[in-house]
């Protein structure tokens, strides 16, 4: 007397994408590559630079980008 296998239901969720479609919501998820610089410096100059970038309303990222393009521009 062999048991009969048990009746599967079929699947609610469809078919998985393709490996070729890209996800929706996800195509501009991953940010670009970006590595730390790390360095020491004193603290009140590190206090003045995170006031300066608050008031002026801009990035610290962006802030020490601009300094560093004026100062290739400038020494060379």
């Amino acid at each position: 007397m062999a048991l009969e296998a048990p009746n599967r239901r079929p699947n609610p969720k469809g078919a998985p994408p393709k490996a070729t479609e890209t996800p929706s919501g996800q195509e501009n998820t991953k940010k670009g590559d970006t590595l730390p610089i790390n360095f020491k410096t004193d603290a009140e100059f590190v206090k003045e630079w995170r006031v300066y970038c608050v008031v002026n309303d801009i990035s610290q990222i962006d802030q020490f980008k601009k300094m560093f393009e004026f100062w290739k521009k400038h020494h060379g």
